[in-house]
């Protein structure tokens, strides 16, 4: 008899998200925000200390291809997705089950860290943490986090653009170069230091 062992990022998932079991067509999570139909309804995140902005829109919206080719270039976003209504709904049930609506508050406070915002009809729900690490308290809100990042990660996005290669290029080149020239002063500090001794 042959016993298969969960791989070790299998038994890491299953113990970081206890609640995805309860996503999955059962109604026991609280609903806080119902995605509508042709209604958009946003969740982003932010993490405010690299500045980084990832956001996750539901399909019924309008079309993908204004999100990934937009007519004004320059309000293409390259970290905005699209997903299935019942993806995003799945998302703001465990957003809601974390604590997005008890947070009671519209705003980001100016210590916040990171922020899961929910925008819909000109509405605006909120979830933060402001203390360093993962602390205890904050724990719903980085159960929140997570499950955003497997929904974005999971979600494949067709963004159009022109894509500079010679300018990727020499950006290489020169990081390359940049490289070579540290690691020849590391051995020449190593060859000085030989010799001294």
């Amino acid at each position: 008899m042959v016993v298969l062992l969960p791989s070790r990022f299998a038994v890491l998932l299953a113990a970081a998200f206890p609640f995805v079991s309860g996503c999955v067509g059962t109604p026991n999570l609280p609903r806080v925000v119902q995605v509508l139909e042709g209604q958009r309804t946003t969740v982003r995140l932010v993490q405010f200390s690299d500045g980084q902005t990832m956001s996750l829109q539901n399909l019924s919206s309008g079309s993908a291809s204004d999100v990934y080719s937009p007519k004004d270039p320059t309000k293409q976003d390259p970290m905005a997705k699209v997903v299935k209504d019942a993806q995003l709904q799945a998302l703001l049930d465990v957003l809601a089950e974390k604590g997005l609506h008890s947070s009671g508050s519209q705003s980001v406070p100016p210590d916040a860290r990171d922020a899961l915002l929910v925008e819909q009809k000109g509405q605006r729900w909120v979830l933060f943490r402001r203390q360093a690490g993962m602390q205890q308290d904050e724990l719903p809100f980085h159960e929140a986090k997570a499950y955003f990042l497997s929904v974005w990660n999971g979600a494949t996005a067709y963004h159009t653009g022109n894509v500079d290669l010679r300018g990727e290029n020499e950006r290489v080149r020169a990081e390359a170069q940049a490289a070579q020239r540290r690691l020849l002063e590391v051995q020449r500090k190593q060859a000085v230091q030989g010799k001294q001794q």
